[in-house]
């Protein structure tokens, strides 16, 4: 008797078991023997989000084992910097919300942008949760900086209930990553969203003002009403990965027509003469903090390149 083959969508994975939803219901699988390669210098071969194929267990209706992965149309990716390897975080998803914070922990532009570079093939949303904290002028015109970019920015309130409706009717009928740092107030705004979610709850330390660690791996959530959530844990950091230096420009969009009147088509918008790009940040048509991202962000990606030049994760 030939094995029955089914698809489905990895919700999530725990110590290399892997819960799939197939039509409904959920089995739980293994990676059958060595069918699925680890790219070079990736971390893991599946991710929340991903669709797989897999081969049924003849004796449990429960049970199967992943034999191919499907084909992506979006990652979320970082480097691992513990495990010196390549992460992915989830796949496949439509939307990326990048989850910040007024306050508690301040709000981190230059973490936003690493987000922004990072959500390649997903439509970004920044959402700035705990709108009830006052915020600093600054962080206020970096806002207005993003909006005038055009980025969609969302203020929301998880304690009043600001911008929640807002929110659920934007990533309504599509798969939506929500990631952000810890302590943010990711997991208290999901279950404000979807009241009955119950995800767990951290804490803010007073010490170094930043949050704990709440949710500790990757999870598709269904909720009612054709939402399909993907929360990721929370992280202090993100280092970017599967980006090429020359194209980094590309993900700065005000970047882009600006460097076209470069001298140099090669060039890296740091020190070459004659860069278009450099003479609006000193004009003041390019805001001076997004640039110093860009620099930063530049500076990574090349040295990233040099320690691992043909990694892959797609």
């Amino acid at each position: 008797m030939s094995p029955e083959f089914l698809e489905g969508q990895v919700l999530y994975g725990i110590n290399n078991i892997y819960t799939v939803e197939v039509d409904g219901r959920d089995l739980q699988c293994r990676i059958k023997g060595k069918v699925l390669k680890l790219e070079e210098n990736a971390y893991n071969p599946i991710a929340a989000g991903d669709f797989v194929r897999l081969q049924a267990d003849p004796h449990s209706e429960d049970v199967g084992w992943i034999v191919e992965r499907k084909p992506r149309t979006s990652t979320l990716v970082r480097w691992n910097k513990k495990r010196n390897a390549v992460q992915v975080l989830a796949a496949n998803a439509e939307i990326l919300v990048c989850v910040s914070s007024t306050q508690s922990p301040p709000f981190r532009p230059r973490f936003i942008d690493r987000v922004l570079v990072s959500s390649d093939q997903m439509q970004p949303l920044i959402v700035v949760n705990k709108s009830d904290l006052d915020m600093e002028a600054e962080s206020r015109q970096r806002l207005r900086n993003y909006r005038k970019i055009g980025y969609r920015v969302i203020m929301t309130s998880a304690l009043t209930g600001r911008g929640v409706a807002g929110l659920r009717r934007r990533i309504r009928g599509k798969t939506a990553v929500f990631f952000g740092q810890s302590g943010v107030g990711k997991s208290t705004l999901l279950n404000r969203m979807f009241p009955g979610l119950d995800l767990a709850v951290g804490t803010i330390s007073a010490k170094y003002d930043r949050g704990s660690h709440t949710t500790s791996f990757a999870s598709l959530i269904r909720a009612a009403g054709d939402f399909r959530i993907i929360d990721t844990p929370g992280i202090r950091e993100l280092e970017i990965a599967g980006v090429e230096a020359r194209d980094l420009a590309f993900y700065f969009p005000e970047l882009v027509p600006i460097a076209r009147h470069c001298s140099y088509p090669s060039c890296r918008h740091v020190d070459e003469p004659d860069c278009a790009v450099r003479q609006a940040v000193e004009q003041g048509r390019v805001h001076p903090d997004r640039y110093e991202s860009y620099l930063r962000i530049l500076e990574d990606v090349e040295g990233f390149a040099r320690a691992f030049p043909r990694s892959t994760y797609a």
